[in-house]
């Protein structure tokens, strides 16, 4: 297995060799003129940040146009180097909004793709539900932070909520089953601070901690939630209670939300650090994040899981064959 120190800077590497020998990037994209872009071989020319999505995805028409039409925010920063002010995708290869959206969006045409993916997850889902949101159809959403507002009453899909990287909605034969996913590709949390510190802490206690209890609660409530205050449990806390949300609420008619990790196998740095010092004291032999989740729940199986994205691709690969192959080689290409 990779370090746990390594594998975003491997990551990166990646990234920068796929921008420098991929037909899918051109000239331009290869070539930043600034010297943060000069620095980072995972970053790209300013204006060509279109370069950074799967090819049927570029152009007005394309994510850009779903993200727009949905209001979704774009993950763009400016340690990136990201211009100020943009509306668009980021220059960051790395960047695991990019990933989720490169991965799912061109799935969601094509017949059979999409729950070939989830019955990576689940061996019961039958088919997708095409999910319909202020007239817009489509069988994923991005960035999905419920019907009306979010946990914290917000309206903007992306940022300053919890919100779904990716949201769909599954048949499973007599039920509807929601699939919350947090998409991570380099991500890891090294010296995680304690949100429950400061009047930070308290407001979030404020906002959280009655769902949390709550009898339709997933959590079992044999751990303090005060435990749960570092990420990326607090994220993963935040995604179950909206999950329970949704299900208590029949948004969309379905009966249960199950909340997904789709993290690279070999990110060791995100699976296998327990950075809740409560946690990792509470649970000594359980070694990942997935199995520590678990552990807090009342129904793990129903509630949580974590897979690699690799093998959904190889699911979809195997149902749906030649009609993804162009897809299938652009992900394990860029991303493994």
């Amino acid at each position: 297995m990779i370090g746990m120190r390594s594998f975003g800077a491997i990551a990166r590497k990646r990234q920068a060799e796929f921008r420098n020998s991929s037909p899918t990037i051109n000239q331009r994209a290869r070539s930043p003129s600034d010297d943060k872009g000069r620095r980072h071989g995972h970053l790209l020319a300013l204006g060509c940040e279109d370069e950074n999505l799967y090819p049927s995805l570029r152009g007005e028409a394309g994510a850009r146009r779903f993200f727009r039409e949905r209001g979704i925010k774009w993950h763009r920063t400016a340690r990136s180097g990201d211009t100020a002010g943009d509306d668009g995708p980021t220059r960051n290869m790395a960047s695991s909004q990019i990933a989720c959206v490169n991965f799912l969006l061109p799935l969601a045409g094509r017949p059979g793709a999409m729950a070939a993916a989830l019955r990576a997850i689940d061996s019961d889902v039958k088919d997708v539900v095409g999910i319909c949101h202020n007239d817009r159809v489509s069988t994923v959403e991005f960035e999905w932070i419920g019907l009306e507002c979010s946990l914290e009453g917000g309206r903007t899909r992306g940022a300053n909520n919890t919100s779904v990287d990716a949201f769909v909605i599954a048949e499973t034969g007599a039920q509807r089953r929601a699939y919350l996913m947090e998409w991570k590709y380099v991500e890891e949390y090294g010296g995680a601070k304690d949100k429950g510190a400061g009047d930070a802490g308290r407001t979030r206690r404020r906002r959280y901690a009655g769902l949390y209890a709550t009898e339709s609660s997933s959590f079992s409530g044999e751990v303090p939630m005060d435990e749960l205050l570092y990420e990326p449990f607090y994220q993963l806390m935040r995604l179950r209670l909206l999950a329970d949300r949704m299900a208590a609420d029949r948004e969309l008619c379905i009966s249960e939300a199950k909340v997904v990790a789709v993290v690279p196998g070999d990110n060791a740095a995100y699976r296998e650090r327990i950075t809740s010092p409560a946690l990792a004291a509470r649970f000594p032999r359980l070694g990942t994040v997935s199995d520590v989740m678990r552990a807090t729940l009342k129904h793990p199986d129903r509630s949580f899981a974590s897979v690699c994205p690799s093998l959904l691709r190889e699911a979809v690969e195997r149902e749906c064959g030649s009609t993804v192959s162009c897809w299938a080689a652009y992900q394990r290409e860029r991303y493994g």
